[in-house]
């Protein structure tokens, strides 16, 4: 086999936890959505127009994160041990946590974006700076992000990974 080929096991594999990764970073970004103010700018339906329903919302509670990241764990985990269900819904309280400004902060540069863009004269160095500062919110949302889908891979078993995986395989055709 040439080095440009891939076995089929580890092609699959790859595969597997691709589908993972995005499936748990859906769910992270879920929640997340639910924690940022919707009041203001946009159409109030939280992250890529999913979650926050119609009309405007404030930022959720505490509860309703809770039961929100409970019915994902579910959708999950449904067959798994008290403890996985637990610890995965630490790792997504731990993540929502960590990363319920960052859609204002998103919002807040688009704002600026606007408003360097609509000067009489473009300040090329205003611009590139905010450029520079959303990678950088991006690169540590992306990180904060693959931490949280290390983490719970961990708490699944190979057996509830593929299972996930082949879920996520349908709900794709």
């Amino acid at each position: 086999m040439d080095k440009h080929q891939t076995s089929r096991p580890a092609a699959r594999g790859w595969i597997m936890a691709a589908a993972l990764a995005t499936a748990l970073g859906a769910t992270t970004l879920a929640g997340v959505s639910m924690a940022a103010d919707s009041s203001g700018a946009g159409t109030g339906r939280g992250w890529f127009g999913h979650g926050q329903g119609h009309g405007r919302h404030g930022p959720v509670d505490a509860a309703t994160a809770d039961k929100h990241i409970a019915r994902m764990v579910d959708r999950i985990v449904g067959d798994g041990t008290a403890q996985q269900k637990a610890r995965l819904a630490e790792i997504a309280k731990s993540a929502f946590a960590d990363l319920q400004g960052v859609k204002a902060e998103t919002r807040a540069a688009h704002a600026r974006a606007h408003t360097l863009l609509m000067q009489p004269a473009i300040d090329r160095a205003a611009l590139e700076q905010l450029r520079a500062e959303q990678i950088a919110r991006m690169d540590k949302t992306s990180r904060r992000l693959l931490t949280a889908l290390e983490d719970a891979a961990e708490v699944l078993t190979p057996e509830q990974r593929q299972r996930f995986a082949d879920h996520l395989k349908k709900r794709m055709r």
